[in-house]
């Protein structure tokens, strides 16, 4: 089911997506966890991802680190210790109302996200047609703490 809905997703554009885009960057740069952050991982925008650069622009004007995972085999690599990193800034196909994410399909950020310190914040950011009411998930998936869209901000957790 994974690989159908990342089919059906993967390609599909929406409408127009720069109103839709600036409302979701600035759901994210309102999130108080994202201004107290003193590393925050980012990601380059491919595809229909939610382009976050202008965001990491001003997170390093006030004094942050930015981070970017490459890929390194089967894990993604930042740079820095994982434990190092505040917030993770993570882009997906999918997202759904319980915080799951639908990621492309190699586990990286997965494998990334299940090595961060207690505390460390992971964000997903998407547009709204991309936030459904439920996915597939298995047990080695992890969930978001927060997914941002340019219509909602859904917080997960206590």
């Amino acid at each position: 089911m994974k690989a159908e809905l990342r089919a059906r997703f993967r390609g599909a554009r929406g409408q127009a997506r720069g109103e839709a885009a600036e409302a979701a960057r600035e759901r994210l740069l309102a999130l108080p966890e994202l201004a107290s952050a003193r590393v925050v991982a980012f990601y380059r925008a491919i595809g229909d991802e939610v382009p976050v650069e202008t965001i990491a622009e001003r997170c390093r004007a006030g004094g942050a680190r930015t981070v970017y995972p490459v890929v390194a085999g089967p894990e993604l690599d930042l740079g820095v210790a994982v434990e190092a990193v505040d917030l993770f800034v993570v882009p997906g196909v999918l997202f759904d109302r319980a915080g799951w994410r639908l990621g492309r399909g190699g586990g990286h950020y997965d494998r990334l996200l299940g090595r961060r310190r207690p505390g460390a914040l992971a964000v997903g950011i998407c547009y709204a047609d991309r936030v459904v009411d439920e996915l597939p998930h298995d047990p080695w998936d992890v969930a978001m703490d927060v997914v941002v869209s340019d219509l909602a901000t859904l917080r997960f957790g206590a």
